[in-house]
């Protein structure tokens, strides 16, 4: 199974930003919003789609962003944000059933 999209991953593995780059998945921005009492909140969400045979399994608090980014964080991962519209993993749902269509479907805002 292949998915039409790339993205870039950014995880924090012992104080150092690694990168990792994930061709063939599918992200969807789902649009929506709340309202509160202090009116209409953006609730903009994210649902990615990655296959089990990309061999990469996504964690909470992973930083993503669409398409692929050569970038390298230099000192702290707010520097994505100059680069463009990150979202941070928030679920990660295993789904590995089907052979060829097990994947993961990841959840971030």
């Amino acid at each position: 199974m292949m998915f039409i999209h790339d993205c870039t991953v950014y995880r924090e593995e012992n104080g150092v930003w690694k990168r990792y780059e994930l061709r063939g998945v599918l992200w969807q921005d789902v649009q929506a919003a709340n309202l509160e009492k202090s009116g209409w909140k953006d609730a903009n969400t994210l649902e990615l789609f990655i296959p089990h045979s990309l061999g990469f399994k996504a964690k909470k608090k992973d930083m993503v962003l669409k398409g692929i980014v050569d970038y390298e964080i230099q000192s702290k991962p707010s520097e994505l944000y100059a680069i463009g519209d990150v979202r941070t993993v928030t679920t990660v749902d295993c789904y590995d059933f089907g052979g060829d269509m097990a994947h993961d479907k990841v959840g971030g805002r």
